[in-house]
């Protein structure tokens, strides 16, 4: 599309140039100039990027360009090209799509750490992947992290077999989005214009809706079961043996974007059965829910027959307490039914259901068959007080 200047009350069509041209290279100098500047590109302004030439896999000659992470959630492969046919890059990007499919926000949180580290921005992967989950606008970051890939092709243009290609991968509903890239000469100057040519401006929202809802409705048809009514507890980085000989179930915190983690606790009704697991390391165990949370100054437990305020008698020194406001720690009480005696004998095998969620009430099919080999490992789990 050509651009002009107004000039001497009318217009002068600027020169036409490439990146080729004007020695600006795919690698060196497109892909920087994408990496800090995507939020102010239509198309990828809701982007975080969380790598650069990612290869997390055993053949590592294929490389992303640039991997980042939407506002909903989803991962996105960003593919650039250099010249005027964008040849073979849906393809490519097609499979990278499909190889980081399975990517887990753990895995994303240590490859954002380790491209922060190459920016001059040293950062854990803890703190990361607090990024990533900030940056998700949702209830529920951690489950809704990776449910679907998207992908933005970047090219200086596309021929009319990858256009073809991109339209009908869009009408079979994978999000793909193509920005046409043209380079223009004012003076010594050089102006890159970024355009969005799929989807369609104007017709954009309307496809989105409707691939969303054609979408959500597959997804909602292919995997959710009926809710079992038993509950998933997530208990992670706290004392198992204080957790499990007092009775009880904790969490505390708040997330980069404001969201309490204990919140989840006060879904949990009293006599709800409850299976406690330990994030990265396995299940604990299944208890009863014996009462409603209650904050870090307020909870009282057992010892030695006497009844006693928990931050007395606790020996672990970095709960979140009155200090913290309201993202204090806060505690639930439970009857334990049957549970391991070592935090290293948590139950944990391949195809158990998990979730970095607190409180769960899981509708995924690997829940019921979690449940039925929890039930073999822990098999006093219906017993009566």
């Amino acid at each position: 599309m050509p651009i002009f200047e107004v000039r001497d009350g009318g217009l002068t069509k600027l020169d036409q140039s490439s990146l080729g041209a004007e020695h600006l290279w795919e690698r060196r100098d497109l892909q920087a100039y994408l990496r800090m500047h995507l939020h102010q590109i239509e198309g990828t302004s809701d982007l975080l990027v969380i790598a650069e030439e990612f290869a997390d896999w055993a053949d590592s000659k294929r490389r992303i360009d640039l991997l980042a992470v939407d506002r909903r959630g989803n991962l996105v492969v960003i593919e650039l090209k250099r010249g005027s046919t964008g040849e073979h890059m849906e393809l490519q990007a097609v499979r990278y799509a499909a190889m980081v499919s399975t990517l887990t926000l753990d895995q994303a949180a240590h490859a954002f750490a380790q491209f922060r580290s190459t920016t001059g921005e040293a950062t854990t992967s803890d703190a990361a992947r607090d990024l990533i989950i900030g940056h998700i606008d949702s209830d529920q970051p951690e489950e809704d992290f990776g449910r679907d890939v998207r992908i933005v092709l970047v090219s200086e243009d596309f021929s009319l077999e990858v256009t073809s290609a991109v339209m009908w991968l869009s009408a079979k509903g994978v999000d793909i989005t193509a920005i046409r890239l043209s380079v223009h000469k004012l003076g010594d100057r050089v102006l890159l214009d970024f355009l969005q040519v799929i989807p369609f401006k104007g017709a954009e929202d309307y496809q989105v809706r409707v691939r969303n809802k054609e979408q959500s409705e597959q997804e909602i048809r292919r995997n959710k079961v009926d809710w079992n009514g038993e509950w998933y507890v997530a208990y992670g980085g706290r004392p198992w043996d204080e957790a499990r000989d007092l009775g009880f179930v904790s969490a505390g915190g708040r997330s980069p974007s404001g969201r309490l983690f204990s919140r989840g606790l006060f879904r949990l009704p009293v006599g709800a059965r409850i299976w406690v697991h330990a994030p990265g390391k396995g299940y604990l165990g299944v208890a009863e829910v014996a009462a409603h949370p209650v904050p870090f100054a307020d909870f009282e437990v057992v010892v030695d027959g006497v009844r006693r305020r928990y931050s007395e008698v606790t020996s672990f020194d970095e709960w979140y307490g009155p200090e913290h406001g309201d993202a204090t720690e806060h505690f639930v009480a439970v009857r334990w039914v049957e549970r391991v005696a070592r935090e290293g004998d948590a139950f944990n095998e391949a195809g158990l259901f998990g979730n970095q969620n607190i409180v769960v009430q899981p509708q995924d099919p690997k829940w019921l068959h979690t449940v039925d080999r929890l039930k073999q490992r822990f098999p006093s789990w219906d017993a009566q007080a």
